[in-house]
């Protein structure tokens, strides 16, 4: 129980409250860590999920020559925006409380991605082998001179800002989002589908990958995925931090969230809802009392096509 988890989660409770605790965090791990070197795992994970969205969209009728997509919570590493233009788009907007690009990380993506196509890891994407030329020779220019790749020369624009007030230049075809759900106030969240759904048109997608895992575990091998569960709401509010939060919302409350919002669901694809995961597991009263099914899970890939 008290493992790496409790030094992790002090240390981002400490970085909240400083001014900019998004760049206190990137110096941090930059620094610190040097966690922001980009690891080949994350690298085909992330283009991984660009399937998943992709795969989603052509199910749902969506055409993909010229599309115009929208990535919530995008990151440090543009690596989906990329991929996305790789498949087609013209534009894709980045859209995050604030930037986050970093010039020498937007290199990383690009370069992780060229090597990707030549071992066949982007073979599944149905990407445009002009795009592909057309990034490679950028690669190439930038780092013959010792520029900076400019994510704007290939459509791909950041725009800073709350979600739930963005205007975007045109409607979007597709909007994504990668296991960021669960790190968004409830409220918040609720506010954001509701901006979606006002900004939709008839074919528009939505795509979202949502990871219902105590994200701790990830950092702390002797932790359970449902380590989280087990505090009340006001235990975790002294434990939670602004740098990473996690709202512990189960799968059944975001699908309740989408119909409060107004948003169609025409697919929720939900994994590891076993509920004898949950033997052993001291649950808060407040997840006792849910669906084991539902509390057990682990994520979700949630699916919308605007008629």
């Amino acid at each position: 129980m008290y493992g790496k988890w409790i030094a992790k989660a002090v240390i981002q409770k400490s970085i909240s409250v400083l001014p900019n605790p998004q760049r206190a965090n990137y110096f941090f791990q930059h620094h610190v860590t040097r966690s922001t070197t980009l690891a080949q795992d994350f690298l085909n994970q992330r283009i991984t999920w660009s399937r998943l969205h992709l795969d989603a969209f052509d199910r749902m009728g969506g055409d993909r020559h010229d599309m115009a997509v929208a990535e919530l919570g995008s990151g440090w590493y543009p690596i989906v925006p990329l991929c996305y233009f790789l498949a087609g788009a013209s534009t894709v907007w980045m859209l995050d409380l604030e930037d986050l690009t970093r010039p020498e990380l937007v290199i990383q993506a690009v370069d992780g991605l060229l090597e990707a196509s030549e071992d066949g890891r982007l073979d599944n994407l149905g990407i445009d082998a002009e795009r592909l030329e057309r990034l490679r020779d950028l690669a190439q220019r930038t780092h013959g001179n010792g520029g900076e790749i400019t994510l704007d020369s290939l459509g791909i624009k950041t725009m800073p800002g709350d979600a739930r007030t963005v205007e975007l230049p045109t409607p979007p075809d597709l909007i994504t989002s990668n296991t960021v759900f669960e790190h968004v106030d409830p409220v918040i969240l609720e506010g954001i589908l509701r901006r979606f759904a006002e900004i939709a048109h008839p074919g528009m997608v939505m795509s979202h990958l949502i990871d219902h895992c105590d994200h701790y575990a990830y950092v702390d091998d002797s932790l359970s995925v449902y380590n989280f569960l087990r505090y009340s709401d006001r235990a975790w509010r002294l434990i939670d931090n602004s740098v990473q939060p996690m709202n512990r919302l189960r799968a059944s409350e975001y699908i309740g969230m989408y119909e409060r919002a107004g948003v169609p669901v025409n697919e929720d694809v939900r994994h590891g809802c076993d509920p004898n995961a949950l033997i052993g597991e001291p649950l808060s009263p407040r997840f006792k009392s849910m669906e084991p099914s539902d509390v057990s899970c682990t994520s979700s890939h949630v699916v919308t096509r605007f008629a």
